[in-house]
């Protein structure tokens, strides 16, 4: 997929700007504070609808404006689809080819980003929750039932939870949610299996071609049950939750399941959020993200990538190993305050909330 345009109005610090992008790597570069995140925020937000720097949408509009607009064109192949992003205070409309869409996986089979920001290089140090949201976007992007089952699950952990918090409960109706539940965890496990065994199969190739060290990288999944076979699953999951009643009703919430996983990165056997480097944790955050890449075979739908400010914290040569190692993809967006010798072929200026292509010399 190619962003090939992009127009915004009322967003951000921008009034009115129409961008044309090209193949390859499209270098913006700025001072600080211009509005560079702002324009790939805009991007961002034409694969799920959301921003990756607030969740307010008043956030996103104009401070002169009540309503902001986002439009583009993204070629599929041999197909051009055209979507609109229409959004005000109380959140947003979209449509695509004129038609109105309603679910964020129509969305995102259109214009499939892959995101890194400077943020990025604690994920491996944060809390749990912030790796499982990395995961359930992840995933959601490449299989349409997955957000299904999340909300599904979410709905019947809610459910679960509101019973415990009873003082005379239904046993019957805990049952049925207690398996309800479980059925929709194995349906979540499977998928996040499946997705870090196929990480686990490019992680280590990438994160080669970004380091000049030959580690050996590879992702550690924990989930709340390792087994393979459903039936057992369900079983060992049940008995579980039978163990663990009289815990969850003094807590008055669930302390099992799904919604407690975790993963890790492991270079050459070692945690790398716990022990790495902050370059290694840098590095194998981005060979995380950038595997991703790879996960789709269909070359006219390769995800577009996103890699904000990620030059700052690089020296020259790791600087120079990844702008040669994205300039295979398809689509890349680069953001950063200097001029690079090695990104001079399809650069854009920002400057008074304005987007200037400059030309070669």
């Amino acid at each position: 997929m190619i962003l090939s345009n992009l127009k915004l109005i009322n967003y951000r610090n921008y009034e009115t700007i129409n961008v044309s992008f090209n193949k390859g790597v499209n270098y913006i570069v700025g001072e600080n504070a211009t509005g560079k995140t702002n324009l790939v925020e805009a991007i961002y937000f034409l694969s799920l609808a959301r921003s990756f720097k607030t969740n307010n949408y008043a956030d996103l509009i104009n401070k002169n404006s009540n309503s902001a607009y986002i439009k583009a064109e993204v070629l599929n192949g041999n197909s051009t689809n055209k979507i609109e992003i229409y959004i005000d205070k109380e959140g947003k409309r979209i449509s695509v080819n004129k038609n109105k869409i309603h679910k964020i996986s129509e969305l995102s089979a259109l214009t499939n980003c892959i995101l890194f920001v400077p943020e990025d290089v604690n994920l491996l140090k944060d809390a749990p929750s912030e790796r499982r949201n990395f995961l359930n976007i992840s995933i959601s992007k490449m299989y349409r039932d997955y957000q299904n089952n999340l909300v599904n699950y979410n709905k019947l952990l809610k459910a679960r939870n509101d019973l415990l918090k009873e003082d005379e409960f239904d046993k019957n109706l805990l049952e049925v949610l207690t398996n309800q539940l479980i059925d929709e965890a194995y349906k979540i496990y499977s998928y996040r299996k499946n997705f870090i065994s196929e990480v686990n199969k490019q992680i280590n190739i990438v994160f080669n071609e970004l380091s000049y060290k030959k580690d050996n990288l590879r992702v550690a999944y924990f989930p709340f049950l390792n087994v393979e076979n459903e039936e057992d699953y369900k079983k060992e999951a049940y008995q579980k939750y039978k163990d663990s009643l009289e815990s969850d009703l003094q807590l008055k919430s669930t302390k099992l399941g799904i919604h407690r996983e975790d993963f890790a990165i492991y270079m050459n056997n070692q945690n790398v959020g716990v022990y790495g480097s902050q370059g290694e944790n840098r590095l194998s955050v981005l060979s995380l993200k950038l595997s991703q890449y790879f996960l789709n075979n269909d070359f006219d739908n390769k995800p577009i990538v996103i890699l904000d400010d990620v030059l700052s914290e690089l020296d020259e040569n790791h600087e120079k190993k990844l702008i040669n190692f994205v300039k295979k993809f398809n689509q890349v967006f680069i953001t950063g305050t200097k001029n690079n010798k090695n990104l001079n072929e399809n650069k854009y200026k920002i400057h008074n909330n304005s987007v200037t292509r400059e030309e070669l010399l």
